[in-house]
């Protein structure tokens, strides 16, 4: 289960409410992908996030995403034809 950071929902003006109902269904979509054998690209640290005008993201939730992968996202279409990543 996601954990949420409720002072930092607060600040961005979310309900901590909805962003952990949110958390639910991305957590749950990703066990459905783990199934498939399918990955999902996140960053370092897989976290729902907003902008509250500074000059870094608020952190309003980190998600317990199990099939999750990070880094620069980098990808182009290989010799074989298909869109591959790093």
């Amino acid at each position: 289960m996601a954990y949420i950071l409720d002072a930092e929902c607060e600040k961005a003006g979310i309900d901590p409410k909805a962003v952990a109902k949110l958390a639910r269904r991305i957590e749950a979509a990703c066990q459905d992908a783990n199934k498939l054998g399918v990955r999902l690209f996140c960053g370092s640290h897989n976290t729902l996030r907003a902008d509250d005008g500074h000059e870094q993201l608020l952190i309003l939730a980190h998600l317990r995403i199990q099939n999750a992968d990070g880094g620069d996202g980098g990808s182009s279409v290989a010799a074989d034809g298909y869109t591959r990543g790093e």
